[in-house]
């Protein structure tokens, strides 16, 4: 198997130097700009975007984001049914969709990957999801040398989906981690803070823990939502600032104006499925 890096930085490098631990001893690169040496990596440069196709059976865009859709645009005249191209950009499910609109009737498989944790740390072995029609032979071209790969669908865009729906807490619970700290250290209570949160968090695993936060967060939005305007008003009115507090209390203000818990008083949701069953439940009965 002949792998092809349409873009060489960091993130490309890491994958390579991977792959050639596992076995992989033909790869090829293409880029406007190369932010490492290929060759330190096994890797050999060609000339030009049909190089690559003509050489290489999958071929990998290791790119921006905002840089998928122009690539595949640019790929598209030397892609044939043979390929696999399988985008590993962190881009919008939308711009994956417009990626396989361009590229469908070359006859190409495409693999929409999402990598999901850091790829300098973990090089090839990044746990990695893949969708579209080229989800399962780039699964299976690559995993022999050792990439952890799981394939979720056939639709392009799915893994890309679900990379930025983990970002909405991994980011968001970053941004909440540094307003909360900031304004911590400002008090001087930020050991005792850290202390009694990790008391709270480690007691459980993290499914526990969503679990008994979204089932009792439908019943008791409207607290809690009053209790983050309360902390936001705290820190504002010492010169701090309290974006996310703000951004918190309205999202839980709009589950509790969905008055779950007087629809069905005495019942509480048994996990975080049925939690955000219920909270899908009465906004379309709301509509």
């Amino acid at each position: 198997m002949k792998l092809g890096f349409i873009g060489y930085g960091e993130a490309a490098h890491a994958l390579a130097e991977g792959y050639r631990s596992g076995g992989l001893t033909e790869m090829y690169a293409w880029s406007p700009v190369y932010m490492n040496e290929p060759a330190e990596a096994g890797v050999k440069k060609l000339p030009s975007r049909e190089a690559i196709f003509d050489t290489c059976d999958v071929v990998m865009v290791v790119v921006p984001g905002a840089a998928a859709v122009s690539a595949a645009k640019d790929c598209k005249p030397f892609m044939t049914p043979r390929h696999i191209y399988m985008d590993v950009s962190t881009a919008a499910p939308r711009d994956m969709r417009t990626v396989w609109e361009i590229i469908r009737d070359t006859g190409v498989l495409f693999a929409d990957g999402a990598m999901l944790d850091s790829v300098p740390k973990f090089r090839h072995k990044v746990p990695t999801v893949l969708s579209g029609n080229g989800a399962q032979a780039a699964y299976d071209a690559l995993t022999p040398y050792g990439a952890r790969m799981e394939v979720v669908s056939d639709k392009p865009g799915d893994a890309d989906a679900i990379k930025l729906l983990r970002s909405v807490y991994t980011k968001a619970h970053l941004a909440c981690a540094f307003e909360m700290l900031e304004a911590a250290a400002y008090y001087g209570v930020e050991d005792y803070v850290m202390q009694t949160l990790a008391e709270t968090m480690d007691g459980k695993t993290f499914l526990e823990g969503m679990s008994g936060r979204t089932t009792g967060g439908v019943l008791h939005a409207d607290r809690r939502s009053h209790e983050l305007l309360s902390a936001a008003e705290m820190l504002e009115a010492d010169g701090l600032s309290a974006p996310v507090c703000r951004a918190g209390a309205a999202k839980l203000k709009e589950i509790g104006e969905l008055h779950i818990r007087d629809k069905m008083p005495g019942y509480r949701p048994k996990d975080w499925k049925e939690a955000i069953m219920l909270v899908r439940r009465f906004k379309e009965e709301t509509k």
